[in-house]
């Protein structure tokens, strides 16, 4: 897969290939083409949060 991955709080984010397990019992993968960022997104990668963990792929929303 391609994501666009924080390496670190501020800068630009890196769109690369990552490997993503396969689902588990239970679990489905979703193709996602497009995806936008929120305001928790921006707030993490703005390193506001109280842990700020990097690499990071933001987008979660598009999950539901």
């Amino acid at each position: 897969c391609r994501a666009a991955v924080s390496w670190e709080a501020g800068k630009p984010l890196v769109i690369e290939g990552v490997e993503v397990a396969p689902p588990q019992a239970g679990e489905v993968r979703l193709k996602i083409l497009y995806t936008s960022l929120c305001h928790t997104d921006v707030y993490f990668w703005e390193a506001k949060g109280q842990t700020p963990l990097f690499p990071r792929i933001f987008g979660h929303e598009a999950g539901g």
